[in-house]
């Protein structure tokens, strides 16, 4: 489980000169995650909440402070494997791969809420934890509660335009590297299985992520389960309301 002392500046600015050394020299530097977070916030008005939608990791492994969450939906984009990594949980030999969102379909996931206190902080984390090499762009969307409610939420979508995007990969590959990659993160079937496991605990069923699931079991010739116990529900609040 990653925990937010992971994501001070000393520590992803570390984790990005060793990247670059590697000769992934597309890795964004302090100056550059923080004119992003500052370009995201101008969509924020000072002093109000904000929400976060989760979809991935963010589901199981948050680590962030945050005052409420709740099952929600956002249309017009989809869940999907579609970059390459070949760190954290691949090798260049046998990269790994990470959910993004696609434009097109609509995709549930949980909505953090944080309390105006909160925002700069708890974003500033996220955007060392999320835009390490760029592959990601902020977007603020709307995300339509199960309660009724409608928030705007910011977001991570793909940059189909990055070198690590590989969008409309065969569902068949896709499940080869996710099956079989692993790396000092850990295993990548198990961001599958532990994504798949808090989804079906949210009442969420994604038919894509549920195939992936069948093939890579059986691509391994056993259960795929995931490393973090799903709770039933939503995770308890974190931080003062």
């Amino acid at each position: 489980m990653l925990k937010r002392e992971e994501f001070s500046s000393e520590r992803i600015e570390q984790i990005v000169a060793d990247a670059r050394k590697a000769g992934y020299d597309f890795f964004l530097s302090q100056e550059e995650r923080e004119a992003s977070l500052s370009e995201a916030l101008k969509r924020y008005a000072p002093g109000e909440e904000a929400w976060v939608f989760a979809y991935g990791s963010l589901m199981w492994n948050p680590a962030i402070e945050f005052a409420e969450t709740a099952p929600c939906e956002v249309v017009g984009w989809r869940r999907s494997f579609c970059f390459w990594v070949p760190l954290g949980r691949g090798t260049p030999e046998l990269p790994g791969l990470m959910l993004g969102l696609e434009s097109g379909g609509r995709c549930e996931g949980i909505a953090y809420r944080l309390a105006p206190h909160q925002v700069r902080s708890e974003l500033a984390i996220l955007w060392n934890r999320e835009m390490l090499s760029g592959v990601y762009q902020a977007r603020w969307v709307p995300a339509k509660l199960r309660d009724g409610r409608t928030v705007k939420a910011v977001t991570f979508v793909v940059d189909p335009n990055h070198c690590q995007y590989c969008g409309d990969l065969p569902i068949e590959r896709a499940a080869h590297h996710i099956a079989f990659a692993e790396g000092r993160r850990g295993a990548c079937r198990d961001y599958l299985a532990n994504t798949a496991a808090h989804a079906r605990a949210l009442d969420i069923h994604d038919p894509y992520i549920e195939e992936l699931v069948e093939r890579v079991g059986s691509l391994r010739g056993e259960k795929v389960l995931p490393s973090e116990p799903a709770v039933n529900g939503l995770a308890v609040s974190v931080g003062d309301a």
